[in-house]
């Protein structure tokens, strides 16, 4: 893996987590907020994702059914940004964010 950066890649899941978080700020009359978030979330994940160090810190998914799936806790643990590393291709695939008020995560739907 050496020093190259990896891609960040936002899967189906974790684009429509994101609108999910734009859409609670918008339906409470803070749609700045929402933004805000959705930004911080982008930003956040491809800072600490891009490096192949940073990347493979995160701590295993204890639910995942999926293998090698990985977690980083965010903004002070109030999000984890659930994701896997393609090493092969430089790529972490970002399949989540999700907010620690939320339900279990389930990411048996892929």
């Amino acid at each position: 893996m050496g020093s190259t950066s990896f891609q960040v890649r936002l899967t189906d899941s974790a684009l429509n987590d994101l609108h999910e978080i734009d859409d609670y700020w918008l339906l409470h009359g803070e749609p700045e907020r929402g933004e805000q978030y959705v930004r911080n979330l982008i930003e956040t994940a491809e800072a600490e994702l891009s490096s192949p160090m940073r990347a493979q810190t995160g701590r295993p998914v204890r639910v995942a059914i999926l293998p090698d799936t990985l977690e980083i806790l965010v903004f002070k643990g109030s999000y984890k940004i659930i994701y896997r590393i393609d090493a092969a291709e430089n790529i972490v695939h970002v399949l989540r964010f999700w907010h620690s008020h939320r339900d279990e995560l389930d990411l048996g739907e892929g």
